[in-house]
């Protein structure tokens, strides 16, 4: 009795040490294709899709041995900094036909010990042709420091009533941005974007020595400072 009790109890041990499920076996097929199921209900047509994506892109630029203390971007400044198509030697249209700007960033470093440099950016007061501005916003920064550059990074207000969150044109001339940068300062520049295959390109800025077909960052000139895309991005 106490001999069939023992194997009783040997058989519930190695049964309740079971895995569940199979858990732990070695796959028959390791290297067969998951393929997606397909979605229930089937669609009966085509269904709807985005046929233009918002689209996101950073962008480094660098004012080099320049600086400006009040240098003034506008919207098509940073569109054209963004990306223009060469359709001639001397003749452009813009990457993107509608721009948004996410963020933009500075980095300013010390040259001299002991010699302070500080960096600014800020939306401008008073946009021009807009009728609202949004809550005014300036960022500041100071650094004596060879280990620690001065840093900004804006954004555009939250609510929507303000002109610096909208999408807009890229060929809109209005001011847009107003930066203070000392000489070496790197600048990164956030994007929202929409390539627009739908409608036709809008003219872009006049170019030097181009080659049609390619797309460049466009050196721009704010007060003092020319702001040129870091290598390897094609610039002119």
């Amino acid at each position: 009795m106490d001999s069939l009790f023992f194997i009783l109890m040997r058989s519930s041990k190695k049964a309740s040490g079971r895995r569940p499920n199979g858990a732990g076996r070695a796959k028959k097929h390791p290297n067969r294709v998951n393929f997606h199921p397909v979605p229930r209900p089937m669609n009966l047509a085509p269904p709807t899709y985005v046929a233009q994506e918002n689209r996101s892109w950073m962008v480094r630029f660098s004012n080099n041995a320049t600086s400006t203390l009040a240098g003034v971007f506008t919207m098509a400044n940073l569109a054209s900094m963004l990306g223009v198509i060469a359709t001639g030697a001397t003749t452009s249209v813009f990457l993107a036909d509608q721009v948004r700007i996410r963020r933009i960033c500075m980095w300013s470093p010390v040259a001299t010990a002991g010699v302070p440099v500080s960096n600014s950016i800020k939306w401008v007061d008073d946009p021009a042709s807009s009728i609202t501005s949004g809550a005014p916003k300036t960022q500041n920064d100071s650094s004596l420091s060879f280990d620690r550059p001065a840093y900004v990074c804006l954004e555009p207000p939250k609510d929507a009533s303000s002109i610096f969150s909208q999408w807009v044109d890229s060929s809109l001339t209005t001011q847009w941005v107003t930066v203070v940068a000392p000489a070496g300062t790197i600048m990164d520049i956030y994007y929202n974007f929409i390539v627009d295959d739908v409608g036709a390109t809008s003219a872009g800025p006049t170019l030097v020595a181009a080659t049609a077909g390619i797309i460049y960052h466009k050196i721009v000139v704010t007060g003092a400072a020319t702001w040129t895309a870091v290598a390897p991005n094609n610039f002119i």
